[in-house]
């Protein structure tokens, strides 16, 4: 890793700021990509670390090129004393800039201590999330916020929470989630997947980033809906494509004409189901949905819903949401859908066939809903760039 950095670092244009992008997974990495481009074209050089081998996998598709012009992208190393003082000493960087919630203590103080700049983007604390619902969480995460010059929130009760544990803090404004435009941007120049000719003229329906939990809830309310409604067509696209995954679906839904993705030229006239056993172009299956179900909400929490809601799809997801600001936002309005277990996904798929003009209507609404979230890309930047030579 160090002599990664060090070959990149070789490379820099010491006359340009270099602003440090930190990112503790891929969604993350989504909320720092328009930051990255809109800082590059301003005239600065940008490099990214991450915590998650998710954001690692992003940053090697071979479709990704919103942040190609990095100058160096690596994990973060352990937060030890030695090792951020070394990271710190090779990349000099001009501003760190922490997306979202994942400071790391040690790099924070430190960076702090040698007077660089800090910022937080895209800020989101939970409702009751320990660092700010406990004295102690308070206290610890007063030492951190008390050490950046910016903290950029999603919503105003963001904001608010971390006022409860920095009650004099300069400078917390409201700015938005800098996923929006991340979503918005790749929406408009991303590559479509082509779906088998039955496909056409269908009522498609995308199960995205499932797991073996999500699939026990939905699998059968899937089944008897393709049963009853010849116009549906399913996409499949598991969290994890391994072989195992793969057989257990092909099993489940072994009465109905499927076709895997390395094979969709192969597809069959009558195919009702694509299984997707490859990663990276699920964001471009949602293009074609009316419908679309979020894994991720019956484990750790719900995955990207934006992606299917930008494409138009109408929306549901599993009980455990509340990591997702958009989730809950999209709750309150009435715009998405949560089911808790497989009666009510079936009362909600089964519903939504029977009435498919409001469904549809009801994705146009949300995919408006993301429309109207843009900009925060351009609110933030200039933060960033503020006082940068």
């Amino acid at each position: 890793m160090w002599e990664r950095l060090e070959e990149a670092v070789s490379k820099r244009d010491w006359q340009k700021p270099l602003i440090w992008f930190h990112v503790a997974s891929a969604g993350e990495l989504l909320q720092a990509q328009p930051l990255i481009v809109r800082c590059i074209a301003e005239g600065a050089e940008c490099a990214v670390t991450y915590s998650s081998v998710n954001a690692y996998h992003w940053l090697q598709r071979p479709a990704q090129t919103e942040t190609q012009n990095l100058l160096a992208a690596e994990f973060l190393p352990v937060d030890k004393i030695h090792n951020i003082r070394h990271l710190l000493g090779l990349l000099q960087p001009s501003r760190l800039v922490w997306v979202s919630y994942d400071l790391w203590p040690n790099l924070v103080w430190e960076t702090y201590r040698q007077g660089i700049p800090q910022s937080l983007v895209s800020g989101i604390i939970h409702a009751g999330s320990l660092r700010t619902s406990f004295f102690a969480g308070r206290s610890f995460y007063h030492s951190l916020y008390e050490c950046l010059e910016h903290i950029l929130t999603v919503s105003e009760a963001d904001s608010q929470r971390v006022l409860s544990a920095i009650p004099n803090h300069p400078l917390v404004k409201v700015m938005g989630d800098t996923r929006c435009d991340s979503v918005l941007e790749r929406r408009d120049n991303i590559e479509i997947p082509q779906l088998p000719p039955a496909a056409k003229d269908s009522f498609v329906f995308v199960a995205g980033s499932t797991w073996p939990q999500d699939e026990s809830c939905i699998f059968s309310g899937l089944q008897e809906a393709l049963n009853k409604f010849p116009e549906l067509f399913l996409v499949l696209a598991p969290h994890e494509p391994t072989e195992e995954h793969l057989k257990n679906a092909e099993n489940f839904f072994s009465g109905t004409p499927m076709v895997r993705w390395s094979h969709v030229t192969a597809a069959a006239l009558d195919v009702r189901i694509l299984l997707i056993d490859s990663v990276g172009i699920l964001a471009g299956l949602y293009h074609s949905a009316k419908m679309a179900y979020v894994g991720g909400a019956f484990t750790t929490g719900v995955h990207n819903i934006l992606e299917p809601v930008a494409m138009g799809a109408a929306v549901a997801f599993g009980p455990k949401h509340s990591n997702s600001m958009e989730a809950l936002t999209m709750l309150e309005q009435k715009l998405a859908t949560t089911v808790n277990n497989s009666t009510e996904f079936r009362n909600w798929i089964f519903d939504s066939l029977g009435n498919q003009e409001h469904c549809i209507l009801l994705g146009r609404q949300s995919k408006k809903f993301v429309e109207t979230q843009a900009g925060a890309a351009d609110l933030c930047t200039p933060f960033l760039m503020n006082g940068l030579s």
